[in-house]
């Protein structure tokens, strides 16, 4: 597929709430998206999302969806456990493919996915929006001019206390729920942003009545290399109790805070020094939307480039992410599904 030069024509695959706020945010570029279709296993959702977003055709399948010549580019919005079934179906129809996260429930399967996608010469994407912030790409800049020194923590938390039935996919085994697929795969993105991928991961957490895990904390641990010192890092995520949602970087000659990574980051603090009394460097951005603008665009400037992954959630990034997952999936012990699969379950 060569390189977009009009107007990307975006199909959504699946009509969730994650899908209404990307469609939402990609009406706000209207000089550079156009959504072109809607796919669900139901027509009557599809015509509703259609008619609630203002998108010309909407399909009761995802073939289908996959099969429109106007459709350059699929997000995929459907629960973890379709990522990868939902995003291989649309590579091999050749389309370009934005995958909410994570990219897909399993490093092999993810290692497939990125293998089918460079084979076929197409663009993939894991949906991490927090990765396309510019407040989180002007920390990673500042950490790799070498302004902070070395860097030698991380720390990174997301969690809240949902409230809702046992039947959500959150707390679904069988629909991949749980806080570290959810929630806990944006603060390893954040570590992963200023670390890379760890050596050692040291695990914990609780499970739900569903068997999900639905609380979870890991220690990462880095250890020296002939450009870097070692390194720790700290993650927490939580279906259980409401968390900061806190990003600290912490330098040999600085740190940065960021309140609210994830909820909408407007505003981030750079100390630079090494005195606890030093005034911080405050730096702000304008935060469009519900928060998926930048990703949208990142998407788009790859597929009139005809690139085929962003530099920003690089392929090799995803993929060390989907391993560290695995480990600390692993650390606090397997689920036992003890519910049936609610039926035709769709992001949220």
């Amino acid at each position: 597929m060569g390189p977009v030069t009009d107007l990307v024509g975006w199909g959504i695959l699946a009509t969730g709430h994650i899908a209404s706020v990307f469609a939402r945010d990609l009406a706000l570029l209207s000089n550079e998206a156009r959504l072109v279709a809607v796919g669900s296993r139901s027509l009557e959702r599809a015509m509703a999302f259609a008619a609630d977003h203002g998108i010309p055709r909407a399909y009761d399948s995802y073939p289908e969806l996959a099969g429109d010549p106007d459709v350059d580019v699929v997000y995929v919005a459907s629960p973890h456990h379709d990522h990868f079934a939902s995003a291989k179906l649309c590579l091999e129809a050749g389309k370009s493919v934005l995958v909410e996260k994570p990219l897909t429930t399993s490093p092999d399967d993810t290692e497939q996915l990125i293998n089918l996608a460079g084979d076929r010469g197409l663009f993939l994407m894991e949906g991490l929006w927090t990765r396309t912030n510019p407040l989180l790409r002007k920390a990673a800049e500042l950490v790799a001019s070498g302004a902070l020194g070395d860097i030698r923590h991380v720390s990174a938390d997301f969690g809240f206390a949902f409230r809702g039935s046992e039947t959500h996919r959150l707390m679904d085994p069988a629909l991949a729920g749980g806080a570290i697929l959810d929630a806990g795969v944006y603060p390893l993105h954040a570590v992963n942003l200023f670390l890379g991928e760890p050596t050692d991961l040291c695990g914990f957490g609780s499970h739900a009545t569903t068997g999900v895990d639905s609380h979870a904390a890991a220690v990462l641990n880095y250890p020296a290399t002939e450009d870097r010192p070692a390194a720790t890092a700290t993650v927490i995520c939580s279906l259980e109790t409401d968390l900061p949602t806190a990003l600290h970087v912490y330098g040999s000659f600085g740190r940065i805070m960021i309140n609210d990574f994830f909820i909408l980051p407007r505003e981030m603090l750079v100390y630079r020094g090494r005195h606890r009394d030093v005034a911080p460097e405050v730096m702000v951005t304008q935060w469009p939307g519900g928060g998926y603008t930048f990703q949208a665009q990142e998407v788009m400037r790859c597929l009139r480039a005809g690139e085929v992954e962003s530099p920003m959630v690089p392929w090799r990034d995803s993929l060390a992410v989907s391993r560290t997952l695995a480990v600390w999936q692993a650390a606090v012990g397997e689920v036992t599904p003890q519910q049936e699969v609610a039926p035709e379950q769709e992001e949220s």
